[in-house]
């Protein structure tokens, strides 16, 4: 793949946001989510208090750029807000039990507007039953904890390289963020090829073919969290869409089946 390819597939995927976005509200794709109602609730509180974290980071890099002098102080001070975004997200997705709740309810968020909006596209039925979504839960946490090894492994190779090579701070944080936005969107794309019943080996292999997707996926939600309280399920909703739409658009599905859930 190469440096255009990704750059190519990053666009296609920005652009696609907007028809995301009417896709959502022409088709009403929200209808049906009240089977999960108690989960939604829960979402809502996590969004919360994931919300007010990220806009406490905004606030304390936009109070510093009063006390800039220089240029270089500036872009120290724009490294130092991607920093403390990738090491706030990172932190929050990663430690103690509220990675676990993020897991769990970003699921169901992802599960509903993904399922609906193939279901749309396609003109099929597709089943949305909890025991269909438990299973996809499953697989959900089996992602998570792969990528999660990987974006590990990636960071702390940067980091060290960083410290070897005297690599300015900020651009070891972009470099670190860039990696953690593509890692996250990887976790969309198998929520999209397990509609197709790829396994997740298969998945990660032909996710490989669209690096761009996953970084802007990735980033899009990222950035989205910084809004309070409705960021976390916003994004969430939003690029579940996307994935839908850029995939069909880059790898139309053809003859293939959702058969990930299927009668």
């Amino acid at each position: 793949m190469t440096f255009r390819t990704i750059v190519d597939q990053f666009f296609d995927t920005i652009g696609q946001l907007r028809a995301a976005v009417d896709l959502i509200r022409d088709r009403q794709l929200w209808r049906g989510i009240d089977r999960y109602n108690w989960l939604v609730k829960v979402m809502v509180g996590v969004a919360i208090i994931l919300g007010l974290s990220f806009l406490g980071e905004v606030f304390n890099w936009i109070s510093s750029l009063f006390r800039v002098e220089s240029p270089q102080a500036f872009f120290s001070t724009m490294g130092s807000l991607v920093s403390g975004v990738a090491t706030e997200g990172y932190e929050s997705f990663t430690s103690g039990i509220m990675k676990y709740v993020i897991l769990l309810l970003s699921e169901v968020i992802i599960f509903h507007f993904m399922q609906r909006a193939l279901e749309e596209i396609h003109g099929s039925t597709i089943r949305t039953d909890f025991q269909t979504f438990l299973v996809a839960q499953i697989r959900m946490l089996q992602v998570v904890i792969r990528v999660w090894v990987l974006e590990l492994v990636v960071t702390t190779l940067i980091s060290v390289a960083g410290g070897i090579l005297g690599i300015p701070g900020w651009i070891e944080s972009v470099v670190t963020f860039t990696a953690q936005c593509y890692f996250f969107g990887l976790v969309i794309l198998d929520n999209y090829h397990e509609q197709f019943g790829l396994t997740i080996k298969e998945s990660m292999v032909y996710s490989q073919q669209f690096t761009g997707v996953a970084l802007a996926l990735g980033m899009v939600l990222y950035v989205l969290m910084l809004l309070p309280l409705v960021g976390v399920v916003g994004g969430t909703v939003l690029v579940s869409v996307t994935a839908v739409l850029v995939m069909g658009k880059l790898a139309p599905v053809g003859n293939r089946k959702i058969v990930a859930h299927k009668h």
